[in-house]
């Protein structure tokens, strides 16, 4: 198996373990920067149609919200297989960064296929990760581990955010993240 191989079973999997209301795609582009040109227009001028090369960065699987002809998107997902390196870490990193100064309640997430841990060099020089896995292979219990403990929690926290940021809510009383570390 390739890289390409993985990431679009690993797609078709988490397609079947999403609920309607998600979309799963894969090569999809989003916008990570915007700019106001000499005439006072923004660029690009339709996030909706953001193209690699002009302001936009092409990921390897988004899962996007599908509401009212509306695909939002919620959480990324950048695939390795066979292993990473630490330039990796540090490229897919400052991505998800950049991403999340447009999308500040997306999460991002490094999903790791032919290997049984993550690296430490991802600890080392990880900024802009929400999460990441290593999945030996596409089984129906690393999918089911991926999908229904990781990623619908980062769909609730992507949707929480998106409420504060819309004004939905704004009397938060605390907040708190929790780092949760599994050990092979």
């Amino acid at each position: 198996m390739n890289e390409a191989n993985f990431r679009h079973e690993l797609k078709k999997e988490l397609e079947k373990n999403l609920k309607r209301e998600y979309v799963v795609k894969e090569n999809e582009n989003l916008i990570y920067k915007v700019i106001i040109d000499g005439n006072l227009q923004y660029k690009p001028n339709n996030p909706k149609d953001s193209k690699r090369g002009y302001y936009a960065f092409q990921t390897d699987l988004v899962i996007l919200r599908n509401r009212e002809d509306l695909l939002l998107p919620l959480v990324v997902i950048e695939t390795k297989y066979g292993g990473f390196s630490t330039h990796d870490i540090l490229t897919y990193s400052a991505k998800a960064l950049k991403h999340k100064e447009i999308y500040p309640y997306i999460r991002y997430g490094l999903v790791v296929g032919g290997m049984d841990k993550i690296y430490n060099k991802f600890f080392t020089h990880n900024v802009g990760f929400d999460f990441a896995i290593a999945m030996q292979n596409i089984s129906k219990q690393s999918v089911r581990k991926l999908s229904d403990i990781i990623i619908k929690k980062q769909l609730r926290i992507a949707k929480r955010f998106l409420d504060i940021f819309g004004g939905q809510k704004r009397d938060v009383k605390s907040y708190n993240a929790i780092i949760k570390i599994e050990y092979r």
